[in-house]
């Protein structure tokens, strides 16, 4: 019996809560901003996380929770009954004790309980109140946590959060339009009623335009840029705090099957089904939406460059993996503003590629072959901004780069070609321009 698999490329999690300060969907857990989405929850480039509330729910668990039952209970912060308000809060406050207790430094000094579950389908009570307490959004629970939670503007706040959820239910679980003018017509005006919320339902909007993004399907993905680029400067930092995550996603699809039940063989079963999916070009959509909204996006992403390393200014890992979109992004803008951030780039980033066997069993073994392939690569995606941004001390940098290999002669002459419309052909000529075009080469 021949099995037909129909992905609705309509998005069961959100990651808006990854802005500064502002609201949005939350993952699965309820956790903000938890690195990649995926099957594992970890993100592609490997960066090994703190355990605290990030944890694997059912995904279905929390789809059919927030987009029914959380539903029903939020439109209860409309009632003119102060019982219906308590009833509501009784679901996230006070909190129940969580799994880990963790410092000033994010480091676990105490465990309370096991999270993940060994067993999901036997579960202590700390464990069921916890499980349940995630299934909120933690935007949602902050709101039902505060001193004056109960105040009008804010119960109206948590009402229009419950209609907003009900139309993303809606959005998530109706079978898309065959015809592409006619989706992308649904997906215009649910993106209007969305933002008809004001800033909480443009948080919310983003953050599902973005997961979008995993969609295996074309038209999804442009749908959802289309969109972020009409919306434009808000959309530029949750654009840009999703591009360190990972591209898998959990989508809501379906599988159809014929009936057997059925003589004739016309009528069909359908169920749905939660699906993890992916998109390799997930992080580059979200560079091209950037691009497309403009030159704002500069200021944004040299912040992230600059802010995401460790106490000691460093960038490790593997996580050059993320950062070549930003490189590459503000190459080309071409903005003369990127040149001493991407310079700094060269010593600030301490690649490291890790071996996979090792990895698998939770053990991080620098793997030097990868490392000296990552390295190589990670400059060339720098040689080929630093020839983007137009600047003749951008001629310093490519120099430095092609010094420390000799096989970054390809992309540094043509770098140079495009700075200076002058062709070199060895690094002493490219010394020789440099110096006639008065760049200061110390350093390089």
């Amino acid at each position: 019996m021949k099995k037909l698999t129909c992905l609705l490329a309509l998005i069961v999690l959100c990651i808006a809560a990854c802005q500064n300060g502002g609201t949005g969907g939350g993952g699965a857990d309820g956790s903000t901003c938890g690195g990649g989405f995926g099957d594992d929850g970890s993100t592609d480039g490997g960066e090994t996380e703190t355990p605290t509330t990030q944890i694997v729910l059912e995904r279905s668990d929390v789809q059919a929770f927030r987009g029914t039952e959380m539903v029903k209970l939020l439109k209860k912060m409309d009632s003119p009954d102060r019982d219906d308000w308590q009833y509501v809060r009784r679901h996230v406050f006070p909190a129940p004790t969580p799994p880990f207790e963790v410092d000033e430094d994010g480091k676990v000094t105490r465990k309370n309980y096991q999270w993940p579950p060994k067993d999901s389908d036997n579960l202590s009570a700390e464990q069921k109140k916890w499980k349940s307490y995630l299934l909120w959004p933690d935007f949602i629970r902050e709101l039902l946590q505060e001193r004056d939670w109960d105040r009008d503007e804010n119960r109206t706040r948590l009402a229009n959060y419950g209609s907003m959820f009900e139309l993303l239910h809606e959005f998530q679980t109706r079978e898309p339009y065959t015809s592409q003018t006619r989706e992308a017509e649904y997906w215009r005006r649910f993106a209007e009623s969305m933002l008809a919320y004001g800033e909480d339902g443009q948080s919310l909007l983003i953050a599902n335009m973005i997961v979008a993004f995993s969609s295996p399907l074309e038209d999804v993905v442009y749908n959802a840029q289309s969109i972020l680029v009409q919306i434009g400067m808000p959309a530029i930092q949750p654009l840009c705090a999703a591009m360190w995550t990972s591209h898998r996603q959990m989508i809501l699809g379906w599988n159809e099957e014929i009936d057997p039940d059925d003589p004739q063989g016309i009528r069909r079963i359908r169920t749905e089904v939660y699906t993890v999916v992916g998109n390799p070009n997930y992080n580059r959509y979200i560079e091209d939406t950037l691009y497309r909204i403009g030159p704002l996006a500069v200021g944004p992403a040299i912040n992230e460059l600059t802010r995401s390393v460790d106490k000691a200014g460093k960038a490790r890992g593997p996580m050059w993996r993320y950062r070549k979109y930003f490189v590459d992004l503000l190459g080309r803008f071409g903005d003369k503003r990127a040149l001493p951030v991407l310079e700094d780039e060269i010593d600030r980033v301490v690649v490291e590629e890790y071996d996979q066997k090792a990895l698998a069993d939770g053990k991080l073994v620098v793997d030097p072959q990868s490392t000296d392939d990552a390295t190589f690569t990670w400059h060339e995606y720098l040689i080929k901004a630093f020839g983007q941004l137009g600047d003749p001390e951008a001629l310093r940098p490519i120099i430095r780069l092609w010094k420390k290999d000799e096989y970054h002669e390809l992309a540094a002459v043509g770098a140079i070609q495009k700075i200076t419309g002058r062709s070199v052909r060895t690094l002493t000529a490219a010394r020789e321009l440099a110096e006639a075009l008065k760049v200061d080469l110390k350093g390089e």
